[in-house]
């Protein structure tokens, strides 16, 4: 297993399928009554659609495809539009300000941007020591005080903690990588007789 680096941007992906995926224990009683329970995370995943694709756009495409060896290796992919900060800011430049521990939905942090909405409901983000990748729950989005700060509440919960280090970086809260394997060790790559190739692929997240 190794990490091999960005899945490849070009020519960039037509369509995209996401997935949220959470298991749920579900019991039912005699009386009818259900009782639920997770010990597990929210995992996303996509099946990402190419346009009709010429071979020399193809080509890199299939050579990262054979790095990743099946499912065995894992790559970052930004993906249009879910990646990306729906209100269109791309320097936020928020760090986390309180260390939280593993299993916490709500984070404080504070941002370059004094009383502005920075984060809408749905947003994706992800911290500078995790592959995992959270979403922003707030109903309202999330909005800095005067003095930058802000509080996030996020789903799923965080599966590692976050330290209060600046040094670690910002959170990344525009083009947002989710760290990916493919979900199939066949890969079908549709080689059509006018010279195209079709190709989507299945991925899911891995932590």
């Amino acid at each position: 297993m190794a990490y091999i680096g960005f899945f490849p941007t070009s020519p960039g992906f037509q369509a995209i399928n996401f997935k949220m995926n959470s298991q749920t224990r579900k019991t039912a009683t005699a009386s009818g009554r259900i009782s639920r329970a997770t010990n597990s995370t929210t995992i996303f995943s996509s099946v990402l659609r190419y346009p009709s694709m010429s071979l020399s756009e193809f080509l890199p495409v299939q050579a990262f495809i054979s790095r990743c060896q099946g499912g065995l290796n894992e790559f970052d992919v930004i993906m249009p539009t879910i990646s990306q900060n729906s209100l269109g800011i791309t320097d936020v430049n928020a760090v986390v300000s309180s260390s939280k521990a593993a299993g916490v939905t709500q984070v404080s942090i504070t941002s370059s941007k004094n009383s502005t909405k920075i984060l809408n409901p749905g947003d994706v983000i992800r911290f500078p020591n995790h592959t995992k990748v959270y979403m922003v729950t707030d109903d309202a989005g999330v909005t800095t005080d005067g003095g930058g700060a802000a509080t996030i509440n996020i789903e799923p919960a965080l599966i590692t903690a976050i330290s209060a280090d600046s040094a670690l970086g910002y959170i990344t809260t525009d083009n947002v990588p989710f760290r990916m394997i493919l979900n199939n060790d066949i890969q079908d790559m549709g080689y059509r007789v006018d010279g195209l190739i079709d190709y989507e692929l299945d991925v899911t997240e891995v932590i």
